[in-house]
């Protein structure tokens, strides 16, 4: 971690659990979660009652970590959105991390594939070997390395009883680590930054094929 990278303010809006955190280094000095479904009506007070909780002011801050997706479509654009506007306003670095990339460091498992739920009877899944993410059916994923199956969400692993999957509850703190590496290795270009939807942006509204209908009543 550079030096220069002490003071961070943290967001993830994309599943289940959304929140805000403030961190110096490696530690989380303040959090608060956000209600679901009401994080962008939320988000700019939290960040501003947390920033008066430690005494600081968003000018001090070094740079600001947003967990960029794949999960809710209105969750990454919320949290992006005003992960780009603070550092906008401020003049601050930003950090754009994959949420699967964030599950796997928080298992802490190498050789796995990471998944979540993507909707429509699909996964969100990411090889850690490769790096590689994309969109499978439940049905269709592959068996996972050595490492192992890791997934974020209570219902998934049920589904995947079979595959044995590791279950890893997801908290905005853990972007932490994963963050501080794409700080070191340059950070994302506030301007040029997007949203990680896996799903093609095109896909996210279509409605769901034929095969996939089947797929779900069967």
């Amino acid at each position: 971690m550079s030096e220069a990278i002490q003071r961070l303010l943290l967001i993830d809006t994309c599943g289940e659990t959304a929140g805000v955190a403030l961190c110096l280094g490696y530690d989380v000095l303040a959090a608060e979660d956000l209600m679901a479904g009401h994080a962008s009506a939320q988000i700019i007070a939290v960040v501003r009652r947390l920033l008066q909780q430690l005494g600081w002011n968003l000018t001090e801050l070094d740079a600001v970590g947003v967990v960029g997706g794949p999960g809710s479509f209105t969750g990454v654009r919320t949290g992006l959105a005003a992960a780009k506007g603070l550092c906008e306003a401020a003049s601050l670095r930003l950090a754009v991390v994959s949420r699967l990339a964030v599950l796997a460091d928080a298992a802490a498992l190498t050789h796995s594939l990471t998944a979540l739920d993507a909707g429509r009877s699909e996964l969100y899944v990411r090889d850690e070997d490769s790096g590689r993410e994309w969109l499978c059916a439940v049905d269709e994923l592959p068996i996972a390395a050595s490492g192992g199956i890791v997934v974020a969400e209570p219902h998934i692993a049920e589904r995947l009883t079979v595959r044995e999957p590791v279950l890893r509850l997801l908290h905005v703190g853990d972007a932490l680590p994963v963050v501080l590496r794409c700080l070191a290795a340059g950070g994302s270009d506030v301007s040029l930054a997007e949203a990680n939807y896996v799903r093609g942006e095109q896909n996210i509204y279509a409605k769901t094929s034929a095969i996939s209908a089947q797929r779900k009543t069967s």
